[in-house]
């Protein structure tokens, strides 16, 4: 068994060997696991668990690289979202910070569009003012006229268009009770009900732990239209990678998942499983322990091994 790509780069094949040999000691000190059973399986899984990582690691990396200047105008084409709530972060605009990461999660990258929606609508359709939290948090009703006005624009098709692969059905509507504008009038009504986003967030500050903080904020954003289980994780786990807030999952929060709780029974239990959201987490609480993988890195990496089980396949978000 191996690593899968960038072979070179043997640091990889010796995280490969290492999470291989932990995997087998979990198995000998606590259950067998169903569905590594097969060379494949296991050596695809172990990848993904790699290819997670190394996600991981990329925001890193952006956090001590120089950021180029047009990755943080909206106006230009390689406009990128993080890039860019890194830039006002450091430039002391909290406020800004948070919400180009909340607009990264809600439109997400198309493959082949990129960040266009993200791009568009933040950068007001190369106009000014830009939708900045300044602006958004004192016009709300404003954003839904306008995008109400520009979605003939918007949804033009002479270049690809689309949210990415978690948001695939998210709509763009200015009239749908579950579209952006909403969507966006929720999270402003979440945040300004505190005045600020290090207001809102302070008020977990006494929470003892990280995990403790994620747990509560992640209840507490449900009241954020149309942010199930897997936006608000994403949302989170983002502001802990680029380091905004001091949070992280104490679990795979498998309820309510699709493909992370469909990768957690095929592992655990194998084929047809049924197993409980609870007895999983059960497992992977230990499996996380025994291997030294946090749990967004295994939620990551059991959704996309069991797409493919058998065969690598590299997944973007």
């Amino acid at each position: 068994m191996a690593f899968v790509g960038e072979a070179a780069r043997p640091r990889y094949q010796r995280r490969f060997d290492e999470l291989a040999e932990r995997i087998g000691d979990f198995e000998k000190v606590n259950v067998p696991l169903p569905g590594i059973v097969g060379d494949a399986e296991r050596e695809v899984l172990i990848n993904q668990l790699i290819d997670s990582e190394r996600r991981n690691h990329h925001f890193e990396r952006m956090l001590t690289r120089s950021l180029p200047s047009d990755s943080i105008d909206p106006h230009l084409t390689h406009f990128d979202p993080l890039k860019a709530a890194i830039y006002h972060w450091n430039a002391g605009n909290h406020d800004e910070a948070y919400w180009l990461v909340f607009q990264f999660v809600h439109f997400g990258k198309h493959p082949t569009a990129g960040w266009r929606f993200v791009r568009e609508v933040y950068g007001r359709l190369d106009t000014h003012p830009i939708w900045s939290w300044d602006e958004i948090s004192a016009n709300t009703p404003e954003f839904r006229l306008w995008l109400g006005e520009s979605q003939a624009q918007l949804l033009r098709r002479d270049q690809p268009r689309g949210f990415g692969n978690h948001r695939k059905y998210a709509s763009l509507s200015h009239e749908s009770p579950r579209g952006t504008a909403s969507v966006f009038e929720s999270y402003i009504e979440w945040v300004m009900a505190y005045g600020s986003h290090a207001k809102l967030f302070g008020v977990y500050s006494h929470l003892p732990s990280p995990e403790e903080k994620f747990d509560a904020i992640y209840k507490a954003m449900r009241v954020v239209m149309d942010f199930g289980r897997i936006a608000r994780f994403d949302y989170l786990m983002t502001l802990s990678r680029l380091k905004f807030l001091d949070v992280a999952p104490g679990c795979a929060y498998l309820q309510n998942a699709t493909g992370p709780l469909q990768g957690a029974r095929l592992l655990v239990s194998g084929p047809q499983s049924n197993t409980s959201a609870r007895d999983l987490e059960r497992v992977l609480r230990e499996f996380s322990s025994v291997v030294g993988v946090s749990f967004d890195v295994i939620e990551d990496a059991v959704c996309n091994w069991q797409k493919s089980p058998g065969t690598f396949k590299k997944f973007v978000l």
